[in-house]
């Protein structure tokens, strides 16, 4: 039985190992095609190389996720899709929740089990 439970406990932390490699890998890639995409937006922004609507009033940038704007009198425009900001926080979210989860497999919180009473402690 004891076989049994520690080959799934080692596939577990395989395929969490896998998940949070892959997604942070993911996530890093993502980043790197974000942060490519925002260079010097702004400075094309202030040469007037990007139209908006009416006159320009500010232009900023962000390092996480990489993003830069341009806000116009009457539009506001971004080098960051919606989608690529979901897509780069579920990312993280996984690689957070791969890591606990390796963490909980690897160093598991002791279970009182049917023994605990409160206010005894474990005996």
């Amino acid at each position: 039985m004891t076989n049994i439970r520690t080959a799934a406990r080692r596939r577990r932390a395989v395929l969490l190992v896998g998940a949070a490699a892959l997604a942070l890998a993911s996530a890093a890639g993502l980043y790197g095609l974000l942060y490519v995409r925002s260079l010097h937006y702004a400075e094309r922004c202030e040469h007037g190389q990007v139209s908006g609507g009416g006159r320009l009033l500010e232009t900023g940038a962000s390092w996480l996720p990489p993003d830069a704007w341009c806000r116009f009198e009457h539009q506001s425009l971004s080098t960051t899709p919606f989608w690529a900001l979901l897509v780069f926080y579920g990312l993280l979210t996984v690689v957070v929740w791969s890591t606990t989860g390796l963490v909980r497999l690897v160093r598991p919180r002791p279970y009182p089990g049917l023994d605990w009473q409160p206010g005894r402690g474990l005996r």
